[in-house]
């Protein structure tokens, strides 16, 4: 079973391949763990939710530890500069489908190049104007992502 380290870096990977490898000029920057400063536009993983009890995995699925359920936030953050194309940006990095889609790049590979997992986009949990998880104001959204690891 893939671990946590492995997932973390599977969706990392598999968001930054897929928008990267569609647009030459557009470049992504994705992060398997949350950064005090990070270059922009760019996508952090962060296990947990969200909401009251932001519980990050779930073990009770099988008996023997045979499945796990991880959720994860991937926090997308685009630069605040200017609000327009800042949030223009951002509707396109969480909209369905297309050569930015983070969504699109999850549902075109749900095992993460890992083999063993499923990973799904469920909902976004925030869309903020101003997002200053990382000290610095951006606009920015959490996609909320399940994953079971089997």
């Amino acid at each position: 079973m893939s671990s946590l380290e492995q997932i973390r870096t599977g969706l990392a990977n598999v968001v930054r391949d897929h928008v990267n490898g569609a647009v030459d000029d557009f470049d992504l920057y994705c992060y398997p763990y949350v950064k005090g400063a990070v270059n922009l536009p760019c996508v952090l993983v962060m296990p947990g939710g969200g909401g009251r009890d932001n519980k990050a995995g779930d073990f009770t699925m099988t008996m023997s530890r045979g499945t796990e359920k991880w959720s994860f936030q991937l926090l997308v953050l685009c630069s605040r500069t200017d609000e327009d194309s800042g949030q223009s940006e951002l509707d396109k990095l969480i909209d369905k489908a297309g050569a930015l889609s983070v969504r699109q790049a999850i549902w075109n590979t749900p095992d993460l190049g890992l083999g063993d997992v499923d990973a799904m986009v469920t909902g976004v949990g925030e869309y903020h104007g101003s997002y200053d998880m990382v000290k610095v104001p951006h606009v920015g959204a959490a996609l909320l992502v399940q994953v079971h690891a089997f």
